[in-house]
């Protein structure tokens, strides 16, 4: 195995759970390793700090792969067979959930959600590409998968300097529509072309706090995708929910779900994207549901936000998603308050929501966290 030497200072951040390194903080390599060939990472007196991958051509060079008394044999299925533990102890239904997710399951670079038997991949960094026949090994002979899909088609690869590819199977025969159980409600969602995997798991926070907004409420959900946030407030007491989305297949996959579910009655969902119906609006609702997703910047995060606290009544709720990247660091709460400024309302925080607890992260890695999420009480 080779070896990577440190800089005092980057061997100092490593002992105190630094989970990466940039390129300026190695001082020498015994040769340069292969992509998905872990080295061992030592100071300048070559004391071993554990595991790692290095890639000279990513803005982190060093990504932390184990602890210094670790193998290197066996890491994936032991890593992956850690996270089925985790997530049997923390989660209701661990058969739909975020089984692995990066830096925070121990295996930087990789994602992988299941839905049941059937499991989805996505792969970050070149190193876990290179590991592609391992980690599906991994996930067929620890987590009993029937089958495994690679989805590595989202912009994020992009944004990290690798190529995207099409959906492509690993193993078995994935069904391109699936079904789901979550906290009560059902959903057919799309593995193949759907949003990220299929469904976002990472809301699971905010559609538990539904309950306690939506009984008796007029809904507005403006980007609905397949229904994720609107099922449950219909299962919550909603009493009438208008849900549109601009792509044609999520919109039909959000009326089947409401209809799984028994909401046809009190659900329309109509195909139209979120700036055209926030603009087109004249009804204000006693809950609108914004998930900013699909926005590019912070002013156009501001200006979903604006539209939004004008669709929402005076002592209405707003539950607002956002998402870093585009939105930098620390920058949420900011531009909510620019919007409500802006807009010339006055809200009021109820509660704050970041990620659940299948989505682990380390606790001094402030820049994983790319989910914020808020409800608020508009006046």
């Amino acid at each position: 195995m080779l070896n990577t030497y440190l800089s005092r200072e980057a061997a100092q951040k490593l002992r105190h759970g630094a989970f990466w390194l940039r390129r300026e903080d190695i001082l020498s390599m015994d040769g340069t390793p292969t992509a998905g060939e872990p080295t061992q990472l030592r100071d300048e007196e070559g004391h071993v700090l554990g595991l790692g991958d290095v890639d000279l051509e990513s803005s982190y060079a060093v990504r932390r792969l184990g602890l210094p008394e670790e193998s290197a044999e066996g890491l994936i299925p032991r890593h992956v067979r850690h996270a089925l533990e985790r997530r049997a102890r923390l989660l209701d239904d661990p058969r739909f959930c975020r089984l692995v997710n990066d830096d925070g399951d121990g295996l930087p670079g990789l994602i992988v959600d299941r839905y049941d038997t059937h499991f989805v991949v996505q792969t970050l960094t070149r190193a876990m590409d290179a590991r592609l026949e391992e980690i599906t090994r991994a996930i067929v002979e620890v987590a009993g998968a029937s089958s495994v899909l690679l989805r590595n088609d989202s912009p994020r690869r992009q944004q990290l300097g690798l190529a995207p590819q099409r959906p492509h199977v690993l193993y078995g025969t994935p069904p391109r529509w699936c079904r789901l159980l979550e906290l009560g409600a059902r959903f057919t969602v799309d593995l193949t072309y759907g949003q990220n995997t299929g469904y976002h798991y990472d809301q699971r926070e905010l559609r538990r706090f539904l309950a306690r907004l939506a009984q008796g409420a007029r809904v507005l959900d403006p980007c609905c995708n397949v229904g994720g946030l609107f099922v449950h407030a219909g299962l919550h007491g909603a009493r009438q929910i208008l849900a549109y989305d601009g792509n044609p297949d999520s919109a039909d996959l959000a009326r089947e779900n409401a209809e799984a579910n028994g909401l046809l009655g009190r659900v329309r969902v109509e195909r139209a994207s979120t700036l055209a119906v926030l603009r087109g609006a004249q009804d204000t609702f006693d809950l609108v549901l914004l998930d900013t997703q699909e926005v590019g910047s912070h002013e156009d995060f501001i200006e979903h936000v604006r539209l939004a606290l004008k669709r929402t009544r005076h002592g209405g709720r707003l539950l607002l998603a956002g998402y870093h990247p585009p939105l930098a660091r620390g920058a949420f709460e900011e531009l909510v308050a620019e919007s409500c400024e802006r807009e010339q309302r006055i809200a009021f925080r109820l509660a704050r929501f970041g990620l659940p607890p299948d989505h682990p992260l380390p606790v001094n890695s402030p820049g994983a966290e790319y989910l914020s999420a808020m409800a608020l009480e508009v006046n």
